[in-house]
């Protein structure tokens, strides 16, 4: 399978990705913006599970937090409230701090097999030297597109 290339529209997408700063505490969930929406409109349960095609149950059962919906009946019970549905990624952090942890992690390791081996024949460096080996090999693997940073084995 042939990777697809990341297009300039796809390079805006992901820079209006906004990290998540908010708590988790903070942020309302479904269950809570469509009793709160339901609640606004003077809209019963009956009502608004006539206008999103569901049972009544069923909306019993999501607005008591009982049942995870389905992105589908989401979509259903919002356009009954008259809303739109959106979804969309919020990072826990920028994606550039992700994806350069991510090299980090995976340069040290590879650093590591080659410092054991050294340390053995007493060759190791320094942790000033160490630190900027873990730097560059970084920057090489970030400037790579084909290094994978994902595999299970660099866990």
């Amino acid at each position: 399978m042939k990777k697809k290339p990341i297009t300039i529209v796809d390079d805006i997408a992901l820079s209006n990705l906004r990290v998540d700063s908010t708590s988790e505490e903070q942020n309302l969930t479904p269950r809570d913006w469509i009793l709160l929406l339901r609640t606004y409109l003077r809209m019963t349960q009956a009502e608004l599970s006539k206008r999103a095609n569901i049972t009544q149950a069923n909306l019993v059962a999501i607005e008591s937090g009982k049942v995870d919906p389905r992105v589908s009946t989401l979509q259903r019970i919002y356009k009954g409230l008259s809303c739109h549905l959106s979804v969309a990624p919020r990072p826990q952090k920028p994606l550039e701090e992700i994806l350069r942890g991510r090299a980090r992690a995976v340069a040290l390791k590879r650093l590591k097999k080659t410092m054991g081996t050294m340390a053995l024949e007493e060759q190791a460096p320094d942790k000033d030297i160490f630190k900027k080996l873990l730097e560059k090999r970084t920057d090489e693997i970030l400037r790579d597109p084909r290094e994978r940073l994902w595999r299970k084995d660099d866990d």
